[in-house]
């Protein structure tokens, strides 16, 4: 496994070294407050992030700071439709196809990210279930 940069101090001290010239966000690694918290400190430098991969947590990142503008929309190919599995009943974000003809993409609402789970396509995919009490 290589080195990855994953804490603030570590981003922001690329950032100061001008080793950078915006920097990436990862909601999967540092959660929503801490790219939050990454997102602020880019912008007191004048700088960008970028949110990593999509999802309805990186819209709403996007949508909660003003020094982010790229939504990553991976795997568009005609062979691979989406590379996510179509667990959302309510939305799509990670298809080619959620970006409008204005290249907008609505970010969702409602409790929590907005999002509806598709529990039946969930439960038909799942390969096991694991309960912690």
């Amino acid at each position: 496994m290589g080195w990855q940069v994953t804490t603030i101090e570590q981003r922001m001290d690329l950032i100061l070294q001008k080793a950078t010239d915006y920097i990436r966000g990862d909601v999967d690694i540092n959660g929503l407050t801490g790219t939050l918290k990454l997102a602020h400190a880019a912008e007191s430098v004048g700088m960008d992030i970028e949110p990593h991969m999509s999802g309805p947590a990186q819209l709403h990142l996007m949508a909660a700071v003003k020094n982010a503008n790229y939504y990553e929309v991976v795997w568009v190919h005609p062979n691979v439709p989406d590379f996510n599995p179509p667990i959302y009943m309510n939305m799509n974000v990670t298809r080619l196809d959620c970006i409008d003809k204005d290249g907008m993409i609505t970010v969702p609402d409602g409790p929590g990210l907005g999002v509806v789970y598709d529990w039946d396509y969930i439960a038909a995919h799942s390969l096991g279930r694991v309960v912690v009490e």
